[in-house]
């Protein structure tokens, strides 16, 4: 008796497709996976508010200050004033002290006039202390004493605040350690990196102490605020690290844009730290603004004491000239004519000696090719060129009169010169002293107490997000890694296997197996209604009204590999059978780790394998299970050294014929295929054999080669049961593969 002929076995071979998997499919998948989804979700949850809580409170100050050009400063020259009227000062000023404001000059005198390089940290408790310290400086108040850990530690409120740490000269940054004393009589003791005591300090006075390996260091601390016992962590920065922590954390920009309003932003770890810092780096940048503008007006003052007595002199000279001239040939006045040409002649000198002197001035301060310089080149080349045109009308002029004019003329233009010099020079002496920058605060710094970042429950936020899509994913790659079957189409549509039943997953069931109550246990009995026995009901129809090969109703039920359900299928499918009026024998012929016996609450032996070696026949081997519903079970009997020797060499074929002659239906739990031989031996007696595929546990390939190995032999599996799939996912829903639970 052999499978190769029967009309129920529809199989084909596999084509070995892909499996399709569309939207709703990984929805479900996603559905499936919710708990480790939420789980990762948690974990990223707790990690991201870990780590809000690790990070140091940011807070901000902010200042505002106005750049000005005109009032309160050195007079400008006449070519600077052009170039700005031309636009070549305003925003370009602007910059350039916004730019001068994160120089490193700036920041220097900053950090060294204001102890800005000097970091104060308490120490803290691994992992949490720090967490706990900042809820407790939020919240609470006063400091903590905690029972059974270290002194050394710090839990909130504690501050010590250090107002000079002077290195030795050539050390350039060191740190130690400063723990607040119990001896009234010191403050402080000075701790080295091995934990030994290197000095003592008080409050209020400075304290000079020989630190092993560096040399002297004088501290001056102001006040401690802690419990005895607890120690800080004093470090003193180098001056490059101080600044370049300055200007990472200094924000300046002008708003709004033209307006000559520089707003300054600058973060620390408090808002007393933030306050400070801003105002000090103003501090500076005014000081340096004032010298700088003191030193310009200076440099302009003493060119002008420089060219004061030679253009005197240059007055001097052609005054006594044109007297010399009068005296010798009487001439008193020029013509109407000639004093008008002589007039404008005389504004050009002057305003062109004036350019010149500027341009000489501002080539102090700058090259060349600036805007400034050119503008004042350009300024003085269109005044040469006017003055030209008028000296060539000179010439129509008389001899004697032009020589007059010319005369005159060199008079007039040195005396205003002079004149217009000398009272710029008094001018810049009356307003050095009261010269205040180029900038003003109009707003000094302000931190308001809310911090800034981080915003510890936007990191929450995220993380949960983060956690909540690699859970996502890992929920995908997994199930796609797997390649586990979860819909019956594709038994039915990739490898040509009729699925007889689809059995939902039973709670039920799943319930006894964890409480690992598996004696005499039975679901098509204890729990008749469970939606997998109704299930299981159509396939005994289905069974009823099949034609099995030669009539005979010898049925097995296998399954890929271990823990597809086959065993559970087996057995309860007996018992529904049994319900329905029919004598049915249920055969444990996994003769390798078969547990029947154990789940029928039944003897091991004689069973299958007494009968087998002819020691025992099937009358003694069949033992009846249950009392209203009953059935014959034939165990596994006593384990045999070679389960397929004893399969081949004996006649299993008669005993499957003399079984199936005394009951109407035989059920054979066969082992797995893939794992041993012993299914394809035994299937090849049996008028039916299934194949149980279990959701979300068999794969494809696992289906795939059971299928060619039946094949190999000549066999073809009659169909298939889509074992354990959960109808609570929505990607079946309640459609063609959800089921109700029918009360009778």
């Amino acid at each position: 008796m052999t499978q190769s002929s029967n009309p129920q076995a529809k199989n084909n071979a596999p084509d070995g497709g892909e499996q399709e998997i569309d939207l709703r499919e990984y929805l479900g998948i996603l559905m499936d996976g919710w708990p480790a989804i939420v789980g990762v979700a948690v974990l990223g949850l707790l990690i991201a508010a870990y780590s809000a809580w690790s990070k140091a409170p940011v807070y901000q100050a902010s200042a505002l200050m106005q750049v000005e050009t005109g009032r309160n400063m050195a007079p400008q020259s006449l070519m600077e004033q052009s170039a700005q009227a031309q636009g070549l000062g305003g925003e370009s000023k602007v910059t350039a002290e916004g730019a001068i404001l994160k120089s490193r000059s700036v920041i220097s005198d900053a950090v060294a006039e204001n102890n800005l390089g000097i970091r104060v940290s308490p120490k803290y408790m691994p992992l949490i202390g720090e967490q706990i310290a900042r809820l407790h400086t939020a919240f609470g108040s006063g400091q903590w004493s905690v029972p059974f850990a270290p002194a050394a530690y710090a839990w909130g409120n504690e501050s010590v605040n250090v107002t000079q740490f002077q290195l030795p000269d050539g050390v350039s940054s060191a740190g130690l350690t400063v723990e607040a004393a119990e001896d009234e009589k010191s403050a402080f003791d000075v701790l080295t990196a091995d934990g030994n005591v290197a000095g003592h300090g008080q409050i209020g006075r400075s304290t000079t102490v020989d630190y092993p390996g560096i040399g002297p260091l004088r501290l001056f601390i102001r006040d401690v605020n802690a419990v005895p016992g607890t120690q800080f962590a004093v470090s003193a920065l180098s001056m490059p690290a101080a600044v370049g922590s300055l200007q990472s954390r200094l924000k300046v920009t002008e708003e709004p844009q033209g307006s000559g309003l520089l707003q300054l932003e600058l973060v620390a770890g408090s808002p007393a730290d933030a306050e400070e810092q801003l105002n000090a780096i103003m501090k500076a940048y005014l000081q340096q603004s004032v010298e700088r503008q003191s030193q310009q007006a200076q440099q302009r003052l003493s060119f002008l004491e420089k060219q004061l007595p030679q253009l005197k002199k240059e007055r001097d000279d052609a005054q006594a000239k044109l007297a010399e001239y009068q005296s010798r040939t009487g001439t008193l006045d020029l013509s109407a004519q000639a004093q008008a040409t002589l007039d404008q002649l005389t504004n050009l000198d002057e305003q062109i000696a004036t350019v010149e002197l500027d341009r000489q001035q501002l080539l102090q301060e700058y090259t060349p090719k600036a805007p400034q310089v050119q503008a004042a080149n350009e300024k003085k080349q269109s005044l040469q060129r006017r003055r030209d045109e008028l000296q060539g009308e000179l010439k129509e002029l008389p001899s004697s009169e032009s020589e007059f004019l010319e005369l005159k003329r060199n008079v007039q233009v040195a005396d205003e010169l002079y004149t217009s010099l000398l009272n710029t020079a008094q001018g810049l002496q009356v307003s050095k002293a009261g010269i205040t920058g180029v900038t003003h605060i109009i707003d000094s710094a302000y931190a308001p107490s809310g911090k800034v970042a981080p915003s510890r429950l936007l990191i929450m936020l995220v993380g949960l997000l983060l956690g909540a899509v690699v859970g996502a994913l890992g929920v995908l790659t997994w199930a796609l890694l797997r390649q586990t079957l979860e819909n019956p189409d594709t038994v039915e549509k990739e490898y040509g296997l009729s699925v007889y039943a689809t059995v939902p997953f039973s709670s039920q069931e799943a319930g006894y197996r964890a409480g690992r109550q598996r004696e005499k246990h039975l679901l098509a009995i204890d729990h008749s209604t469970d939606i997998a026995v109704e299930s299981l009901r159509s396939f005994r129809t289905s069974l009823q009204f099949a034609d099995l090969s030669g009539g005979a109703r010898t049925v097995g039920i296998t399954g890929p590999t271990p823990s597809c359900g086959k065993s559970f299928v087996s057995a309860n499918l007996a018992a529904l059978l049994a319900q329905s009026g029919h004598t049915v024998l249920l055969v444990d012929a996994d003769l390798r780790k078969g547990v029947l016996n154990q789940t029928l609450g039944l003897s091991q032996g004689p069973g299958l394998s007494e009968v087998l070696a002819g020691s025992s026949g099937v009358d003694d081997a069949a033992q009846r299970y249950g009392s209203e519903v009953t059935f014959d079970v034939v165990t596994t009997g006593k384990r045999p050294p070679n389960p397929s020797e004893l399969l081949l060499k004996t006649n299993f074929g008669a005993f499957a014929e003399e079984a199936a002659q005394m009951y109407d239906y035989v059920i054979f739990d066969l082992p797995p295929v893939l794992n041993v031989t012993d299914a394809n031996i035994v299937a090849t007696k049996l008028a039916a054999t299934f194949l149980t595929v279990r959701s979300d546990h068999s794969t494809g390939s696992e289906v795939e080669q059971s299928v060619r190995r039946f094949e190999r032999d000549g066999l073809k599996f009659s169909g298939a049961v889509f074992n354990g799939l959960r109808v609570n996912r929505r990607r079946y829903g309640y459609g063609k593969y959800g089921y109700y639970a029918y009360k009778y």
